[in-house]
């Protein structure tokens, strides 16, 4: 056999393992993501380094949102929000959200099964639960008192938790019906967020450090976490599968820094090509998309374990395009 074939063979294999497959789409499939210029759902068919963007899955949306393991999606369009459910099987299903506020253009997931949304145009944000089955959506949360402009969102399944940009009273902000807004920690310019157990961990891009709030539900005490030369404009934060790792998308250096949450020192650096501008699980726990799709590829990082990040472009496709087929249209 030609080292060609064996190489072919080799992959093959690899994706076969380590991808889960998709009976609603060609090859295995890594995740789902959602393509803002096409308005488009679309697959990452193979794995991180052998994979390309396949064919719309669903369009015709004006945002969207696939949850943590690609299985199911939030998505907007004419001013209403959707769910669909199934996107690695061939019965895909699409359910319209009743009650929902309009145009929410932020999205985070605390499992497959409930979520939270925010709308920058009504100042409203919301929870949504039994996504899987029977979408309903809570109460509006009423959060023109905010002092500035929402950055990110996170969700921990019971509130909201915004990053808020005021040179003021700018910070980080937990929100929710019955207990209204609450700020549990000060920064000017807060640019990502993640939540990690009981601890969150932001990044604030006008002092150029990451910090941590532990105990952020109930006795929030923030401490620096890292303030070292290469934090630089972070655009994203994310926790490895293990928890024992802290990812920054560093958007002014170009770099992925990867630190050791433990002894909060940094472990690895990843120098990039591209500037990131987010980091979003997707698919599989292990990775990470870090920007959106525009004329070039688009990037994913790979937490592989301690010192063994890596970073890979994926293309639109492979070779010569191959014949879309029609893509789902929420009715």
């Amino acid at each position: 056999m030609h080292t060609g074939r064996l190489l072919v063979a080799f992959a093959a294999l690899a994706a076969a393992g380590w991808a889960q497959s998709s009976a609603g789409v060609n090859g295995p499939v890594t995740g789902f993501i959602f393509d803002m210029q096409a308005g488009a759902i679309r697959p990452m068919l193979g794995i991180p380094g052998a994979a390309y963007l396949g064919n719309a899955t669903v369009a015709g949306l004006a945002a969207a949102a696939v949850s943590p393991d690609g299985s199911a999606a939030l998505a907007v369009q004419n001013g209403k929000l959707f769910v669909y459910n199934g996107l690695r099987t061939t019965a895909l299903a699409v359910s319209a959200v009743g009650g929902a506020i309009a145009k929410p253009s932020y999205f985070a997931w605390a499992d497959n099964n409930i979520a939270a949304i925010y709308a920058p145009a009504s100042a409203q944000g919301q929870i949504l639960s039994g996504l899987t089955a029977a979408p309903a959506a809570g109460a509006p949360i009423d959060l023109a008192g905010l002092p500035g402009p929402v950055t990110a969102l996170a969700f921990d399944g019971q509130r909201l938790i915004l990053a808020v940009t005021s040179s003021e009273s700018g910070g980080i902000y937990l929100a929710s019906v019955a207990a209204g807004t609450e700020r549990i920690a000060v920064a000017a310019n807060p640019s990502a967020l993640t939540v990690a157990g009981s601890s969150l961990y932001f990044a604030d891009s006008q002092a150029q450090q990451i910090f941590q709030v532990q105990n952020y539900a109930r006795t929030p005490s923030v401490v620096p976490f890292a303030n070292d030369s290469g934090i630089a404009s972070p655009s994203g934060l994310q926790i490895s599968a293990d928890g024992r790792r802290l990812y920054v998308a560093n958007a002014g250096s170009r770099k992925l820094a990867v630190y050791d949450i433990a002894s909060r020192s940094p472990e690895q650096t990843v120098d990039l090509s591209f500037t990131p501008t987010r980091l979003d699980r997707f698919g599989d726990s292990s990775v990470f998309l870090m920007n959106g799709i525009g004329q070039g590829p688009f990037y994913v990082a790979r937490d592989g374990g301690a010192g063994k990040a890596a970073v890979y472009f994926v293309p639109a496709q492979p070779g010569k395009p191959r014949r879309p087929r029609d893509p789902i249209r929420p009715m």
